[in-house]
């Protein structure tokens, strides 16, 4: 199953990812398999992304690089009537300091961008995570665009287990504050499903009328897979973050990425 059919995602939709733990080869991911459809997509974040993410879509996309709003704007409009089918990549800076990566737009921009009804399908690197595969976010982030119809919460199974200290964990202090795991603990289920279900955890800042998907990435393997089913499990017991589906994958194994889809969770 592609990862666009697990989501169930209609003919448009303003994609946010968040969280830890595979974000980024997701967002590449889901871009190559929205691509194949010939509709109009704009990808871009709100955090900083690597330039390698959006490399791959170089070849047959339009980079737009501008700190004009409006240059951006007439930019895109003036690509998508030269070739209605394409994808455009959204630079608003390089990072100075860290040429290999990118800074995109503000929020209120795409917001108002979807609203023009420029493209069928925004996908948007909403959070960072420095590569770990678990984290807590900290009071400004993650950067969700208001408009966002579907957003997925990523979280990494291989987490479990690992000691609670920040070279396993992005912000592992507030990732201790949110699920009451001590420094130096084992990171346990229990304490994943916390970080999701909290107000202030995962899917902090969703949009109310988005679309909530949970995204368990990185089972490769049998145990992997069950410590995963377990995790669906803890999450549900009170699902406190509403979320609508759950998926089980490894995004690492493009040619099949989803492993289990648990559906119609929400009331």
């Amino acid at each position: 199953m592609l990862i666009s059919e697990a989501l169930d995602l209609k003919n448009k939709a303003f994609i946010s990812l968040i969280g830890a733990g595979g974000k980024s080869t997701l967002f590449l991911l889901l871009g190559r398999e929205l691509s194949k459809q010939k509709k109009r997509m704009i990808l871009t974040t709100t955090a900083h992304m690597f330039t390698r993410q959006v490399t791959p879509f170089l070849k047959t996309g339009v980079l737009i690089e501008s700190d004009n709003k409006k240059i951006m704007e007439e930019r895109i409009k003036q690509s998508f009537q030269q070739d209605k089918n394409r994808t455009i990549i959204l630079i608003h800076h390089r990072l100075m300091e860290q040429e290999e990566k990118i800074a995109g737009p503000e929020p209120c921009c795409l917001d108002f961008w979807w609203k023009e009804e420029l493209a069928d399908y925004f996908i948007v690197e909403a959070d960072g995570a420095r590569g770990k595969s678990i984290k807590g976010p900290a009071f400004y982030e993650p950067v969700i665009p208001e408009l966002t119809t579907d957003l997925i919460g990523v979280v990494g199974v291989d987490a479990v287990g690992l000691t609670l200290k920040e070279e396993n964990v992005f912000r592992a202090h507030i990732f201790s504050r949110l699920t009451g795991l001590e420094w130096g603990e084992a990171i346990t289920v229990d304490a994943i499903a916390s970080l999701v279900n909290h107000p202030q955890g995962l899917f902090k800042n969703a949009p109310y009328l988005a679309e909530k998907y949970l995204f368990i990435n990185k089972a490769d393997n049998k145990l992997e897979k069950r410590i995963a089913e377990k995790l669906v499990t803890e999450v549900l017991k009170n699902n406190q973050a509403k979320i609508s589906d759950i998926i089980i994958g490894n995004t690492f194994q493009e040619d099949h990425p989803v492993y289990k889809v648990i559906k119609g969770i929400t009331e």
